[in-house]
């Protein structure tokens, strides 16, 4: 379960684009960041993707991705050109596919590579999914199956593209978009490949399964966040946004789980977790990447990043380890909240937003690639700075008993923090 969104120039403070994405997965599965150097395939060498090899386009372009860890693709990313991607679960009565296939990450990844705009990934992952179909287990441990929507952009344009099976629909987007885990395209799409006219959410939309998902909720929530700050969105906003618990008190405080908050916290029957956050700002060529490789936003600290020429500061296809263990770390933090010991949590959220504050303000000042990498190793050193504290202080007032606010709440934290364990 996931929640994307996007601001183009006419929406926002500073007429940039600016797009958003929560990432919603088992708790337990470790969401990383990953940098991929620009390369080119030679011709005729497939691609093996998560369940299926086939021929993708020769050139690579230089990308960072948000992927599990266990897939191929990605769930979000973008690539040096500009091009930015996130794909959302649907659930449609088309059935799902019973031979090998795409999943939606794939996708993303294989558009990110091979596309330089986004009206050329759009036509791209059509191609992809027209071709190879898309379908296949998408849980970590869940047998999760579903279709894919996609918020795909560049600094110009973006466009929203929803699927059921191989039917699709795409729409130019105007001024702002977003989506989450229910169709919501009628006949407003600009093209597709089936009757023209035909309601595609209504005709395609699985309702009990979108019900379930709470998918329309929340993407109401985040329309409205755009419709009523247009003119005034900026990163900072979207990051409030992305961190929102939509009013719901208790999953703020980590007593519950609800599949309603675009933060998304599981526990007891919710079973989805948000599980790494990015938010892209593009204007006049430059392009700033707001990355929280950490569980739950609403605690996590969004680090800028920028492509350099210097990759010190991220990891790489060969250090996915180091990237899952750096994961981990940080969520033995939240798993102490969610327990009950809060203790320093006030304190932390404070400097946390300090930090924030203080990195944005650079982060606009930052003029050339050594800023940037200068200010890319500081956001690091505090980062790790304000999770030794916090680990000091949750060291300090750990108790034997634990907290737990229900006995349903208690099994299901009990047993994720078991089989975490043995990962």
């Amino acid at each position: 379960m996931c929640d994307t969104l996007l601001a183009l120039p006419g929406a926002t403070r500073d007429s940039s684009v600016i797009f958003g994405k929560n990432s919603d997965r088992e708790p337990n599965e470790p969401m990383i960041m990953i940098r991929i150097p620009a390369g080119k395939r030679e011709n005729g060498q497939s691609v093996k993707c998560t369940y299926i090899e086939l021929l993708a386009k020769e050139k690579i372009n230089e990308v960072v991705l948000m992927k599990p860890s266990w897939m191929w693709g990605a769930e979000m990313g973008i690539n040096s050109k500009g091009l930015v991607i996130g794909n959302e679960a649907v659930f449609t009565k088309e059935k799902q596919s019973k031979e090998a296939a795409l999943l939606g990450m794939d996708m993303l990844r294989l558009a990110l590579e091979g596309c330089d705009t986004a009206e050329e990934a759009v036509d791209y992952i059509v191609f992809l999914l027209e071709q190879y179909g898309q379908g296949g287990k998408a849980g970590f441990t869940a047998n999760l199956r579903y279709h894919n929507s996609f918020i795909i952009s560049d600094s110009k344009e973006g466009y929203v593209l929803e699927t059921a099976g191989k039917l699709w629909a795409v729409k130019r987007i105007n001024d702002f978009y977003s989506i989450s885990n229910s169709l919501t395209l009628q006949a407003d799409y600009d093209k597709c490949n089936f009757e023209k006219g035909v309601r595609f959410k209504d005709r395609y939309d699985d309702k009990v399964f979108s019900f379930g998902s709470k998918g329309n909720e929340r993407q109401r929530f985040t329309t409205s966040f755009l419709k009523e700050n247009k003119g005034s969105i900026d990163v900072v906003s979207v990051m409030g946004a992305l961190r929102s618990h939509c009013g719901n008190e208790k999953v703020a405080s980590f007593c519950a789980g609800s599949m309603n908050s675009v933060c998304m916290h599981a526990g007891g029957v919710i079973s989805s977790q948000t599980t790494g956050s990015l938010i892209v700002r593009e204007k006049d060529d430059d392009i700033t990447l707001w990355i929280a490789d950490t569980s739950l936003p609403c605690v996590s600290l969004y680090k800028p990043f920028w492509f350099i020429d210097d990759y010190s500061m991220f990891f790489t296809e060969d250090r996915q380890v180091q990237a899952v263990e750096k994961w981990k770390r940080a969520e033995k933090t939240r798993r102490a909240f969610i327990r009950g010991n809060t203790a320093g949590l006030e304190e932390f959220l404070k400097e946390r937003d300090i930090i924030e504050n203080e990195l944005l303000s650079m982060a606009n000042k930052a003029s050339d690639n050594l800023d940037k990498l200068e200010l890319m190793r500081y956001a690091k050193e505090r980062e790790q700075k304000l999770y030794k504290n916090l680990e000091n202080c949750l060291a300090k007032n750990e108790s034997g008993k634990k907290q737990y606010t229900s006995p349903f709440y208690s099994h299901y934290w009990k047993n994720q923090n078991k089989q975490l364990i043995k990962q």
